[in-house]
């Protein structure tokens, strides 16, 4: 993907996030902290003619999809929005 805007659909957003551990002294401050379990969610949202849920159980592997949802509305297209849940690679 390159320039403006996005390559299909309505909209994209983006999240990164990890979890921190902190190591503490003996008076509780925090003197070290690691990060750990980063992933990447991402959410779309495109105008939908057909839909079929994507969120089902047994899904396995890196990447997951833990939210489809279809949007109907009497006075627009219907659209769909999807979540999808990547494992980030550890940084060496």
């Amino acid at each position: 993907m390159g320039g403006f805007g996005i390559d299909s659909g309505i909209s994209r957003q983006t999240n990164n996030s990890v979890n921190v551990a902190e190591k503490l002294n003996n008076k509780g401050d925090i003197i070290e902290m690691t990060t750990y379990g980063g992933k990447q969610e991402k959410q779309e949202e495109v105008y939908s003619d057909t839909f079929v849920n994507e969120a089902v159980n047994g899904q396995s592997g890196m990447s997951v999809i833990p939210g489809h949802n279809e949007i109907e509305n009497h006075t627009e297209y219907a659209r769909a929005q999807k979540t999808t849940v990547t494992a980030l690679s550890t940084a060496e």
